[in-house]
């Protein structure tokens, strides 16, 4: 809030607690205490007060919502839903109510639910944006994206610069694999707000899916330049530099990626596949066994690993000398990113920083030199 704002805030407060003082019975001074306590983000004393009011009037579905509304903003998610379904079980018609419980359905991953919330307050109010927009995004995340896309778009029609209805439509039209209409809603996103990060991160993801590469690394590029903090963001721009053989442009943004989020198992996998590309096998194996370290199940890293083992010839022993001349290594495959990039975010990380791998010397060696190399590459 503005410093302004917070002086009439705390003005108010001044103002009903004195007429609480006064008229301990005066239920509407409390109910605007507590709502004034929210708009300050005093949730302790909205609850208090909203508690108050429902003791003189345990009826007042108003206040059952406030209550509500301070618990749901106080992250006592439980006591909110409760408090809401009170409120409608006291007021059937409280549109308010039924949109807060389809919204934390809808957060709660708990989508039929929200649903069955949204469209009963859908049916009593037809011109609710954020109603519209909850509904597209639970059918969105149940893969039912003509409903999705008929919603959002009820949605946009209330509210056109609505950017997360437009981000919303854009996964529906990816979902069902029209990627030329995601791509020009999503780029309605960023006529509206520019510095979206996740609006240019996604625009990338979709340029890949439709093997434009170079349209990709900008979207891509544009992403990192919006928040060069996240480290998710350098392991996708690394990805789509992968996926053109830019590979030290790669192993440069993995390695940003990595000096943010240590722990992240999915940019040391794509660092085996850069140096496996550029013939580095000790540094591919390296990097394919700290991504296993951080992500055991991941099967694509376990058989590069087991590839590039078997490939290794044995150690010899000085003083034994062979009697026929060493086999031929057998080919290793090439490593690339695979062909469908994920358009939902997957950011693996554990509470446990990555400790230093011991490596030989010769390894240490390299990795000095080759660290200048992918530095001078870095967007």
């Amino acid at each position: 809030m503005k410093t302004e704002d917070n002086r009439k805030t705390y003005e108010q407060i001044e103002s009903y607690l004195k007429a609480v003082e006064n008229n301990p019975m005066d239920i509407w001074s409390l109910i605007r205490l507590g709502y004034t306590y929210t708009r300050a983000n005093q949730f302790r004393e909205a609850i208090d007060s909203y508690k108050q009011a429902l003791q003189l009037d345990p009826s007042m579905y108003l206040a059952h919502y406030g209550l509500g509304y301070s618990y749901m903003k106080y992250k006592h998610i439980n006591e909110a839903i409760d408090s809401f379904k009170k409120a409608i079980e006291l007021n059937p018609n409280y549109t308010q109510a039924y949109y807060r419980l389809g919204y934390l359905a809808c957060e709660q991953q708990r989508f039929e639910d929200a649903i069955e919330y949204l469209t009963t307050l859908l049916e009593l109010e037809q011109k609710h944006a954020k109603g519209f927009f909850c509904l597209g995004k639970s059918y969105n995340a149940l893969h039912r994206w003509d409903e999705a896309i008929a919603a959002l778009k009820n949605a946009l029609e209330l509210n056109p610069a609505y950017e997360f209805a437009w981000y919303q439509l854009s996964l529906a039209y990816a979902g069902q694999r029209h990627f030329e209409e995601a791509l020009e809603t999503l780029k309605k996103v960023a006529e509206i707000n520019p510095r979206l990060e996740y609006i240019y991160d996604q625009m990338g993801r979709i340029y890949l899916r439709i093997k434009r590469v170079s349209e990709a690394i900008e979207m891509h590029k544009k992403a990192v330049e919006s928040a060069p903090k996240l480290a998710y963001l350098w392991k996708n721009l690394g990805i789509a530099y992968l996926r053109g053989n830019r590979h030290w442009e790669a192993i440069a943004s993995f390695n940003k990626s990595l000096e943010i989020n240590r722990n992240n198992g999915t940019s040391h996998y794509y660092l085996g596949c850069c140096y496996l590309n550029l013939g580095e096998k000790q540094l591919s194996i390296k990097h394919f066994r700290e991504a296993l370290r951080f992500l055991p199940n991941h099967q694509k890293a376990k058989q590069m690993l087991d590839e590039l083992i078997v490939s290794e010839p044995p150690e010899k022993d000085p003083l034994v000398q062979s009697a026929s001349p060493p086999e031929k290594e057998p080919p290793v495959r090439s490593a690339s990113p695979p062909e469908e990039t994920p358009l939902s975010e997957e950011e693996i990380t554990t509470g446990e920083q990555l400790q230093p791998t011991e490596t030989d010397s010769d390894i240490a060696e390299k990795l000095k030199i080759l660290k200048n190399k992918w530095k001078e590459n870095t967007p």
